[in-house]
């Protein structure tokens, strides 16, 4: 392999530091993820609440870098070394090869991962003020709230839309959605975004039905952030170090590891995995392209096999999102299956309750008002009381006064 490796996206590189050689620069953007393989690197940074400088040495065999590459987000801390030190260099698609293919890579990524979550976890609560019994849903949202409070958006962005990933029907997933779509165009203390300066935190408002378009209770679009560019990394002298191409994904982080990693399989292009085809779904429904959504929902209700709890959970949605895409393109047969087969698949279900609001919608779009009004009744009746049963209960009314 070429000794350019920087260049080179499939080829892990060993970098030889001398000491005092910083690595990154806080707030620098870069998609390399390091593993300390001799020697030592000392991260700095700042409590966001207090300004107060940390400090938390690198052990060897650790990975640093990580949250930001994978986040795409700035650095929040500057690495620099201490003595003559020794890093391999991934880029984040070699690093995603890696976990997939190398158990031990993954072990003790949690391992490290695990202490850090528990760490930040606790700075988040006291820079919250919050107790240890928190709704995780709800504290995921504050965090969000915490970041865009004091500025720091692209933190912000990614705990909004996390929250969005794992909450899509969430009592916060309108004012998630109000300060994506704020950060994103680029003017977050602008309208649609008002900043909350006190109080209890704001839950996602539902508006009053006045036509079909209103019935839409998740129409909402996310669009995962475009990769940062490639930044030179490190700032410091090129003098400062040395660095060799390796033998790729098999040669010396197998040796460092002390394991094989499973037969790669053939380069070859990856395919969308099921989250990233339902937000672009989603994305397209909010822009009326009803059929290209379809599409990727029937697309994803194809898959086979689900990787993980958020692939299934995102599964489970889609078995109700391709409803409402045969309701806008006016298919009534096509959309009263899928909400029906969708009630028989996941009946305990967070989104059974919609899907009946939706049967009942469906009805009263085909002119059938006396199975609509059943629907709706049901669902009035249902707990916990929420939005959607207010919805249900305006649409009763509605064709409760008509029919007088």
């Amino acid at each position: 392999m070429s000794n350019g490796p920087m260049s080179q996206s499939t080829s892990i590189v060993t970098r030889r530091y001398k000491h005092g050689s910083v690595v990154y620069f806080e707030n620098d953007k870069s998609e390399y993820i390091y593993v300390l393989k001799g020697g030592r690197v000392l991260l700095t940074s700042r409590k966001v609440d207090t300004g107060e400088e940390v400090k938390e040495e690198i052990k060897p065999g650790e990975f640093f870098g990580v949250k930001s590459s994978l986040g795409k987000y700035p650095r929040e801390e500057t690495a620099q070394t201490i003595g003559e030190t020794v890093l391999l260099v991934l880029p984040l698609a070699d690093f995603e090869r890696l976990v997939i293919q190398n158990v031990n890579v993954v072990r003790k990524m949690l391992r490290i991962f695990s202490n850090q979550l528990r760490r930040i976890g606790k700075m988040q609560r006291e820079v919250l003020d919050q107790k240890d019994n928190v709704n995780p849903a709800e504290e995921l949202f504050r965090i969000g709230e915490y970041y865009f409070e004091v500025g720091r958006v692209q933190q912000a962005l990614y705990a909004y839309k996390r929250y969005m990933e794992y909450y899509p029907d969430g009592n916060y997933s309108g004012k998630a959605m109000e300060r994506i779509r704020a950060i994103e165009s680029g003017s977050p203390g602008g309208a649609g975004a008002t900043r909350d300066t006190g109080g209890p935190i704001p839950t996602a408002s539902t508006p009053a039905p006045s036509h079909d378009d209103s019935m839409d209770m998740t129409d909402f679009s996310i669009d995962d952030d475009k990769p940062a560019s490639r930044a030179a990394e490190p700032h410091g002298p090129m003098a400062d170090m040395d660095m060799d191409s390796s033998s790729g994904l098999s040669g010396e982080i197998d040796d460092f590891f002390g394991t094989s990693p499973a037969a790669a399989s053939p380069a070859e292009q990856p395919k969308k995995d099921v989250p990233e085809m339902f937000y672009e779904a989603m994305s397209l429904f909010s822009q009326e392209s009803y059929a290209e959504s379809l599409k990727l929902y029937q697309e994803i209700l194809a898959t086979k096999n689900l990787k993980n709890e958020a692939e299934r959970k995102v599964f489970e949605k889609a078995n109700f999102e391709i409803g409402r895409s045969y309701l806008k393109l006016a298919k009534f047969n096509e959309a009263l299956v899928a909400f029906s087969d969708m009630i028989k698949k996941f009946p305990n279900s967070e989104n059974v309750k919609n899907a009946l609001f939706h049967i009942g919608l469906t009805y009263e779009t085909m002119k059938k008002p006396d199975k609509s009004v059943s629907y709706y009744t049901k669902v009035v009746a249902m707990d916990p009381k929420d939005g959607v049963n207010k919805l249900a209960a305006k649409r009763l009314a509605t064709i409760q006064a008509q029919g007088k």
